[in-house]
């Protein structure tokens, strides 16, 4: 009889671990996840926070004139299809940027650009691809002056080659972008300037030869023999440095 029972015990116990083993497999099979980047840079004085659906991440705050460069796994049960991005101004609570997220399709990468100047959303046109050049685009930001500025690029020898002349503040400006020899080796260090138009050492920005160049490896520029690829970047001084943001998806 004590056999009896203790087997009833032991068949008992195992059919209880299996279905508990079966539930957590269940429950891991509910869970997706998605990776939601915004890049781009918060020109003001207004901090904000940035929501998806009922999460929060009120640990990630995006500072007052700062760069925008949020990422984070989204995790979400697999029978939801969409979710709302939110970026929101912490003091007035108002809405600065939404995005309905479409859930559980194909593209497990999320990317969404974003420059706000005083709280208005920077309208961003990526030129149009063509496989026989590369397209560059910039928008410099840079109040204090209207003049006009050139882009050059210098390798560790000293070599320049422009990238584009006579660009205007607060305008897109879209170039073409053949890469020269000197500059298609990826693990070279470049640097990219930006001088008053027709000099090559007046500086753009305050004047300051520091605030107005930034490395170029930060910046995804095409490489080797790349062609048909679409770079787009925001500009403007920052408290100690000159920021250059990337407007596009981080190749991988």
């Amino acid at each position: 009889m004590k056999q009896i029972i203790s087997t009833i015990r032991l068949l008992v116990v195992m059919v209880l671990s299996s279905s508990m083993f079966m539930a957590c497999n269940k429950e891991e099979e509910l869970i997706k996840a998605v990776s939601i980047e915004v890049w781009g840079y918060n020109v003001g004085d207004t901090e904000l926070e940035v929501s998806v659906d009922t999460v929060v991440y009120r640990n990630f705050r995006i500072q007052p004139n700062k760069p925008v460069s949020f990422g984070k796994v989204y995790k979400y049960p697999s029978n939801s299809l969409q979710a709302l991005l939110k970026i929101k101004d912490i003091t007035s609570g108002k809405a600065v940027f939404q995005q309905h997220l479409s859930l559980g399709g194909e593209d497990l990468e999320l990317f969404f650009p974003l420059v706000l100047i005083n709280q208005q959303p920077l309208t961003i046109n990526s030129p149009v691809a063509d496989p026989s050049t590369n397209k560059l685009g910039f928008y410099i930001h840079y109040p204090q002056s209207s003049d006009a500025l050139d882009i050059y690029l210098k390798n560790e020898s000293g070599q320049m080659v422009y990238i584009a002349k006579s660009v205007k503040p607060s305008t897109w400006t879209y170039v073409d972008y053949i890469l020269e020899n000197g500059f298609k080796e990826a693990g070279k260090n470049y640097t990219l300037h930006f001088t008053k138009t027709g000099t090559t050492d007046s500086w753009a920005f305050q004047d300051n030869e520091w605030m107005s160049q930034v490395y170029e490896n930060s910046l995804y520029f095409p490489k080797g023999d790349q062609k048909g690829l679409v770079r787009t970047y925001f500009v403007t001084p920052g408290s100690n440095q000159l920021e250059a943001m990337r407007l596009f998806k981080r190749p991988k």
